[in-house]
């Protein structure tokens, strides 16, 4: 980099810190390349001067700690010292603000310390001492102690990130030995502060000191035997924080920021105590330290146990600490149930009577309270354990022991899943109200571990709910939230029940089709529509009921609540089809009437349609074109008449789309044959999808020519022939010619995405049919060549910008291959063209292109010794595939993505294993190849590597990703 002014760089600096986000965006690329320069050792100094602005001497700061992050090998050994003085000298200057620039300085110096605890084996207690006896003139206390807390809790953050030759394992054991010093200090300093008062500056300094404490001990680790002292005055300080501003007569009850965030970082502080990978193994400590944290902190918990608590922060965190408890000693906490400790079985008790107070938080979720979401996980953790117990015994003593408890929690479920009421959710803002639907999708999961304890007797204590909450309703019809709430739960209980429970479900339906919804929030109505969609299997088995579930999703088509109407009778006529034949024709007119009507959003008119193309398949076959005509013909016609005035608007474009879709639906489930005999009138009868396609080819053809340059329109109208073919497959044959005239046309103005899915899709279904086998030759043909005239025109740097067609070519090809081999063994298709951009889809930093490339060419070569011409192709091309395929595993191809290029080594491996050889060495023996970062030792011991594995996938991904964190220089940074 050419010589950096530093005027013209100070400039920079206030320009980035003071403009608009499009000139940070050229300011921040001119300043990271002068940050990464060598100069920036002399001008990170000089920006630090006094006078100078305070973004000016931050960015300074930054700098410098940057360059001891990533440039360490840069500074001379003899100038290591100096660079210390330095440092101190600046942490001085700045030692009265701005604490901005003072806190990088003392992270600066934590990186310095890191590099030099080999040559200065006493940094970490030296700068202890030095701030500690307030070695520093001019500077007062408490300041020394915020400088010397900030130095230490930087340490453990740094050595997460830094560059250094010396391995992380050795530094961070290094580093550990100093811990029960670092420990000692800040446990010494926050004893002295106990019993003072407590300033803004102590508050600062006893919450950096714990930060401290927290930060060692997850990036070091801490011995849980050791913690007691550490947790005792945790809880003293959190206690603290907490009552005196309760207890205080004169104030309102709540804590200061200062004080929630000093509580707040005990109590993460204690989960990391607590939660530490090695504390399991120290059963009795973790009691101990369990059971001091429930005698210090119940008591502010049933404090804060109300509607719009003061201090809803401290109790979200402690509920956390507890719940951090059950999933790390969920088996110390479970033998409390069959031990016949009384002091485990107490706590046991104590800390599920916690969780259970947490979920069952009074008020709604989240604008009264927060709490009761972290409980939700619990539940499931506490049954998943009991059910993983080895012993049976035991198993079965916890099961009966915990089933009176879910049946609480099931009750308590209920309640927590009511909606705000009509006089409250005006209140709620958007962000409320979206908690709130994953809130209740949480319950619902939640009512299912419910189900895996309690089986059958779930519906029992919903029906129990169920009786009380209509006797309310019956008295006051605004109280509909219990109601909505204990249907939901039915809801989402329903996969569990199949036909043959006869006890509470025929109530439940009974209960469905009596509510008067005209009377209450229209929310009732949506979630009883859910509902029966959800028990569409126990219909299927019990018919009798079917007809009221009709009545009742027709009426929620004529609704606000049209979504989930259109919803559950798609579920209705995809379970119970043949039960809906007596009810087909009365639902397809009242289907009829509600599309329409106009009222309903598209999406719902999109979804209908397939409950549309279900119940026709059921009608007699005279009867399917009258229907067709009314319901799918104003589709078409609206089609055919933009087509005809060529009116290309976003509003068409649009309704195009629409009514593609719809379409779409239609060919999705429309089919006469049922696979029962009894169901069909006419086998002899045409299929009704191929009766529309004959008449209607014309204007998807017209669709393609107007719309070619849109590819969303293309894609529709693609999907609706796809969703034709798979649905009719050989019965699709008579339009076959018409569809690759189809494809064809559109081909021959663009190559796309959806059309070589489509032509994929008839390649395979047809392929093996000898009348159709002469035209998916020819159309396969047409889809290669005309790919390679896409790939053809673009220029090398633009193939990201077609990422999505090179992705479904290969992935197509790939099918084909696997399925019809022999579909390639043609003289029309260039083999070496196909490796060729295959290569060049590996290299694209797209995951799909990668994805399917390299499949393509896997089972390409799986297959190739069938053919000859393919044989030749990979012999021809072999060295070159290994050499993209090593560059790409050492340096291009983004890391999450190398495990997939053992196919190609397995499968060249396995059908060329001695050209393997070969390839392989020769293309390792380029000079700096692949990397400058791997030399010859490690290329030769992953060439053996490889050629060893010819069946273990596993282990062939292993060698690639190890391979390719050596090549890019990660092994350090991943130690």
């Amino acid at each position: 980099m050419e010589s950096i002014d530093i005027s013209r760089l100070e400039e920079a600096v206030v320009l980035f810190y003071r403009s608009t986000s499009q000139e940070q965006a050229i300011t921040h690329e001119w300043l990271t390349n002068a940050q990464t320069s060598t100069q920036a050792w002399q001008f990170s100094w000089q920006l630090m001067e006094l006078g100078k602005s305070q973004e000016v001497q931050f960015f300074g700061a930054v700098t410098l700690h940057s360059k001891l992050m990533k440039y360490w090998h840069e500074v001379p050994r003899e100038n290591h010292e100096e660079l210390k003085q330095k440092i101190f000298e600046k942490i001085i200057q700045f030692a009265n603000g701005p604490k901005l620039v003072l806190n990088r300085l003392c992270i600066a110096l934590s990186a310095y310390i890191l590099h030099m605890l080999e040559e200065w084996p006493t940094a970490i207690e030296d700068v202890i001492s030095t701030f500690q006896n307030q070695q520093i003139p001019n500077v007062n206390k408490e300041m020394q102690l915020w400088i010397m807390l900030e130095v230490l809790l930087a340490i453990p953050e740094e050595l997460q990130a830094i560059f250094t030759s010396v391995r992380r394992a050795t530094m961070r054991a290094e580093v550990g030995k100093r811990f029960p010093l670092v420990m000692d200090t800040s446990v010494a300093y926050l004893n002295t502060q106990i019993d003072r008062e407590w300033d803004s500056e102590c508050f600062s300094n006893m919450t950096k000191a714990v930060k401290c404490v927290g930060g060692w001990v997850r990036n070091i680790g801490y011995s849980i035997e050791n913690c007691q002292n550490i947790t005792t005055i945790l809880l003293k300080i959190i206690n603290k924080c907490y009552w005196p501003c309760v207890q205080d007569t004169e104030g309102d009850g709540c804590m200061s920021a200062d004080e929630n965030e000093l509580a707040e970082t005990c109590l993460k502080t204690l989960i990391s105590l607590i939660v530490q990978p090695d504390c399991h193994a120290f059963p009795k400590t973790a009691f101990v330290l369990i059971k001091m944290c429930l005698d210090s902190l119940s008591n502010i918990t049933k404090m804060e146990w109300k509607r719009d608590n003061n201090n809803e922060d401290i109790v979200l965190n402690i509920y956390l600490l507890f719940v951090s408890f059950m999933e790390r000693h969920s088996q110390l906490l479970l033998s409390g149930i069959t031990s016949l400790d009384p002091e485990l079985s107490t706590l046991y008790s104590r800390l599920v009577h916690e969780l259970l107070q947490c979920t069952d938080k009074p008020g709604i979720y989240p604008v009264e309270e927060s709490c009761s979401s972290m409980g939700l996980g619990f539940w499931y953790l506490l049954q998943d354990e009991v059910f993983a117990m080895h012993n049976y015994d035991e198993r079965m003593k916890c099961w009966e022991y915990i089933k009176p408890l879910y049946a609480h929690v099931t009750n308590i479920l209920v309640r927590k899943s009511e909606q705000p009421d009509d006089n409250s959710i005006d209140k709620w803002s958007s962000d409320d109200l979206e908690s709130f639907r994953c809130y209740r999708q949480d319950i619902s999961d939640t009512f299912m571990y419910c189900y895996d304890v309690l089986h059958e007797d779930i519906l029992d204590i919903l029906a129990s709910i169920l009786n009380e909450t209509i006797a309310e309703v019956q008295a006051n019809p605004t109280h509909w939230t219990k109601l909505e709430a204990c249907i939901f739960s039915f809801q989402s209980v329903a996969e569990h029940f199949a036909g043959d429970e006869s006890k509470q479900l025929p109530k439940l339906m009974r209960v469905l089709s009596e509510i008067p919804y005209d009377k209450m929030n229209e929310k009732l109505l949506g979630t009883a529509l859910e509902t029966v969609g959800s028990y569409c299997q126990w219909l299927k088995d019990n018919p009798a009921y079917i007809p009221p579930a009709i009545q009742l999703l027709v009426r929620g088509l004529n609704s606000n609540m049209s979504a989930q109407a259109t919803l559950g009778l798609k579920e209705l006529c995809c379970d119970c089809q043949l039960q809906m034949k007596p009810f087909a024709e009365p639902l397809l007119k009242a289907c009829h009437d509600t599309l329409t009507s106009g009222q309903m959003k598209n999406s719902d008119c999109v979804r209908l349609m397939y409950s549309v193309g279900k119940l026709m398949s059921l009608l007699p076959a005279a009867k399917i074109p009258s229907y067709l005509d009314i319901i799918v013909g104003p589709c078409f016609e609206e089609l055919q008449t933009i087509c005809q005035q060529e009116n290309k608007t976003p509003a068409t474009r649009i309704r195009t789309i629409f009514r593609l879709n719809m379409i779409s639906t239609l060919f999705a489930s429309l089919n006469t044959d049922l696979d029962d005999d009894d169901q069909i009138e006419d086998l002899e009868n045409v299929q009704p999808v191929l009766m529309v396609m004959q008449k209607t080819m014309p204007i998807f053809q017209k669709i393609a020519e107007l719309w070619v340059e849109e590819l969303d329109v293309l894609e529709t109208a693609c999907s609706a022939l796809q969703h034709a073919i798979v649905n009719l497959k050989h019965g699709f044959r008579p339009m076959l010619q018409d569809l690759c005239c189809f494809i064809v046309a559109i081909f021959q103005t663009r190559c796309c995405a959806p059309t070589l899915e489509i032509s994929k899709t008839a390649i395979i279904i047809f392929y093996k049919d000898e009348g159709c086998k002469a035209l998916m030759q020819q159309l396969l043909v047409e889809l290669v060549v005309h790919s390679f005239k896409l790939f053809d025109s673009t220029p090398d740097d633009g193939f990201s910008n077609i990422a999505d067609t090179i992705e479904m070519f290969y992935a197509c090809l790939m099918q084909i291959i696997k399925k019809i081999p022999l579909a390639l063994d043609n003289e029309a298709i260039a083999f070496d063209r196909l490796i060729y951009y295959a290569l060049k889809a590996m290299t694209l930093p797209e995951n799909g292109p990668i994805r399917t490339s390299v499949q393509f060419l896997s089972h390409f070569v799986q297959q190739s010794r069938n053919f000859p011409a393919m044989t030749q192709a990979v012999l021809n091309a072999g060295e070159e595939i290994i050499r993209t395929a090593v560059l790409c595993v050492a340096c291009v191809t983004p890391r999450q993505q190398v495990e997939k290029f053992a196919d190609i080594f397995l499968s060249i491996n396995k059908k060329y294993p001695a050209e393997l050889v070969s390839w392989l060495r020769s293309v390792m023996q380029l000079p700096n190849f692949p990397s400058l970062l791997v030399d010859e030792t490690e290329k030769s011991k992953f060439v053996t590597l490889i050629l060893r594995e010819k069946v273990n996938k596993r282990l062939v991904q292993k060698h690639l990703c190890d391979f390719a964190i050596k090549a890019r220089g990660l092994a350090d940074r991943l130690q």
